[in-house]
């Protein structure tokens, strides 16, 4: 899967979708922030491609692996978290599937854009990867942050998925 210059923004809420008045953003910008970096480990990483396989792994993993997180990342910016969850592991979606109705209320209203800038370093053993993700989570109002972190990946029934659980 190819990105454009610049990765996919995430921006589910429109300006005139946003609430208004004194409580705009307050004390929810945080836990939008918390809900969704709980679900997923949002933004990290390198450029370079170093894959190391074992096993069956084949060098097609590399290429899956990419695909899948720019895919969940591509829909997390166009659907926002509770469609985006559908495509992580089994953990992943249970724990989201645990949080209290408010809390996911929240994440769907939040505001941010998520670039991806590099996903590279890939290591597969068995069904576990990791992979090193360099990009910028932008919410409005703060200062863009460029992070470097490590994404974890759980292959289900034949399919790479993004799996936060096994990063913790």
């Amino acid at each position: 899967m190819t990105l454009p210059p610049g990765g996919q923004p995430y921006s589910p809420v429109t300006d005139d979708q946003q609430p208004s008045g004194k409580g705009r953003g307050g004390g929810r910008k945080p836990l939008v922030i918390g809900v969704i970096a709980a679900a997923v480990i949002v933004v990290g990483g390198g450029i370079a491609t170093a894959v190391s396989l074992s096993g069956k792994d084949s060098p097609g993993d590399s290429a899956r692996i990419d695909a899948a997180i720019r895919d969940f990342y591509g829909t997390l910016a166009a659907k926002g978290p509770g469609v985006a969850v559908t495509k992580s592991c089994a953990a992943d979606r249970a724990e989201y599937d645990a949080l209290p109705a408010a809390q996911k209320a929240a994440a769907e209203q939040g505001r941010m854009e998520l670039r991806i800038a590099g996903v590279g370093e890939i290591t597969v053993t068995g069904d576990l990867a990791t992979a090193k993700m360099t990009g910028a989570l932008v919410v409005p109002g703060s200062d863009d942050k460029t992070t470097t972190a490590t994404e974890h990946l759980r292959r289900e029934q034949g399919t790479w998925r993004v799996c936060s659980t096994d990063g913790r």
